[in-house]
């Protein structure tokens, strides 16, 4: 505001002196309010503002973009520190060798998370051939022991059923979670997890032994360190990565299906 100002001023001094010189070489003395009325009076004055005022917009404009772009390189180049898609160590819905991977750092309690749930799915599926989902735990604090618990269950289910079932059960914690650290909800007295997990053919002493381990925590805590490595702060962080030009950009928030789907036809362009 204090340049644009400034800039208005400016010209109205330099307007005056102009015309002031001009009047004294015709032998005239016009009033500065005379200057000023004849500016006003032919709209010389307010096109210079708002030229003056267009200038000073695009120059914020122009600033602003060259910060976002700054800022999105960092988060690209911080994007670099995850760990590499491997179908041993992660849960991928989709084919493990596509040339995209969308990394999503997710927490089951998170509200946001629950909405953007099914939108990297369907990129998946509309682009099979291309682009697959990868899934890393990311538990806040804030949605502790829940989080935490739902994510192990989640582990445990995909150890003894292997990764599809891992995605039918997290899709189930998705629909029923009540989110932000409430869980799910209970049904006759039966743990809501214990009984997801039946639905998957598991054993439940195994299920529950399993979800008490230290492995399992360790697992866990694996995904939120590389999380933290690689620039994420909060849920959903969503990560893409061009296995072939080693490219990456990194997505704010719970976005839209079709603003994911962009996002990911872009970096299907990116060269070496």
């Amino acid at each position: 505001m204090l340049d644009k100002t400034l800039l208005i001023f400016s010209f109205i001094i330099a307007s005056l002196f102009f015309n002031v010189v001009q009047a004294q070489t015709t032998g005239t003395s016009p009033s500065t309010e005379q200057i000023i009325q004849s500016l006003e009076k032919s709209g010389a004055l307010d096109r210079a503002i708002a030229r003056g005022i267009e200038r000073y917009r695009q120059k914020q404009i122009n600033l602003a973009r060259a910060q976002q772009e700054k800022e999105a390189a960092a988060k690209a180049a911080m994007a670099k520190n995850a760990r590499a898609v491997d179908a041993k160590n992660d849960f991928i819905y989709g084919k493990p060798d596509a040339v995209i991977s969308i990394i999503e750092y997710s927490d089951f309690e998170c509200p946001y998370c629950k909405q953007f749930a099914n939108a990297p799915i369907e990129v998946v599926d509309s682009m099979p051939n291309q682009v697959n989902l990868v899934w890393r735990n990311f538990p806040l604090p804030f949605h502790e022991p829940i989080a935490s618990k739902e994510a192990a269950a989640a582990i445990c289910v995909a150890q003894q059923k292997g990764n599809d079932a891992f995605w039918k059960f997290n899709d189930g914690i998705f629909k029923n979670t009540l989110t932000n650290g409430q869980g799910l909800p209970k049904s006759n007295g039966v743990d809501p997890l214990e009984a997801l997990a039946k639905e998957q053919g598991v054993d439940i002493e195994k299920f529950k032994t399993c979800i008490n381990s230290e492995a399992i925590q360790k697992q866990i805590n694996a995904d939120i360190e590389d999380g933290r490595n690689a620039g994420i702060s909060g849920t959903p962080g969503v990560i893409l990565v061009n296995h072939k030009s080693g490219s990456f950009q990194v997505l704010a928030g719970a976005v839209p299906t079709a603003s994911l789907k962009e996002a990911v036809e872009s970096l299907l362009a990116t060269k070496k």
